[in-house]
């Protein structure tokens, strides 16, 4: 049943982003400008899929049960971020392939990124992340996860306060959200840290009344 929640959501990522691209290469041309176009929307869609898997357990964490479906769902939202940048980087190549390169530092800080997103998607199937172990497995989600939103930032930081309201609207929301996101998993972690201390010093006041108890109940166990 998880299995085909999953495909849906795949389904319906790479089906929108393969949708959003077709309209904009139609309406501009499927030339450098449309493919430009393309690829910064598809970009930004693709951000919004990886935003709501990187945040969603923060954010139920931090405002209750109201944002338990973002949680609920955060491996789906990862694999539909993992299908929509499939189109996004087939435009990469499509730009690449007919007029221009970018430079090799783009290639390694994205190309890095879209390894992460392979490797987690590729290890979130079935049982594979078994082959890690729990520890290994959670290193590569920490990291992977982490440099990723360090790259999304990386882009929406290219100067949004410059070239006008319009580049403002398209770059700052995006930045803001990338910045906000790692906050709230910090604030949402020192909270669980929190709980967790009060619950073990709870326990083990409990378990030294216990035994409190239990020597003035034995005459014996006194002397």
């Amino acid at each position: 049943m998880r299995s085909r929640s999953a495909e849906l959501w795949i389904g319906a990522a790479l089906g929108a982003n393969l949708f959003l691209s077709a309209i904009i290469l139609v309406a501009r041309g499927a030339g450098v400008h449309g493919t430009e176009a393309a690829l910064f929307a598809t970009g930004r869609v693709a951000f919004l899929w990886f935003w709501a898997a990187y945040a969603g357990g923060a954010l139920t964490t931090l405002f209750g049960a109201a944002f338990l479906p973002l949680k609920q769902r955060g491996r789906e939202f990862g694999l539909a971020f993992a299908a929509a940048l499939l189109v996004h980087l087939a435009l990469v190549g499509w730009l690449c392939w007919n007029w221009r390169t970018p430079p090799i530092d783009v290639f390694i800080r994205f190309g890095t990124a879209a390894a992460f997103t392979l490797l987690l998607a590729l290890f979130s199937f079935g049982n594979l992340h078994a082959v890690l172990g729990p520890k290994g497995w959670q290193l590569l989600r920490i990291i992977g996860m982490n440099y990723i939103l360090y790259a999304f930032l990386y882009d929406f930081m290219q100067n949004p306060l410059h070239g006008g309201v319009r580049r403002l609207v398209l770059y700052l929301p995006f930045a803001v959200m990338a910045i906000v996101a790692p906050l709230l998993r910090l604030a949402a972690w020192g909270i669980q840290s929190d709980f967790l201390r009060t619950r073990t010093g709870v326990a083990a006041e409990a378990q030294r009344a216990r035994r409190e108890f239990g020597c003035k109940n034995d005459p014996q166990q006194a002397r």
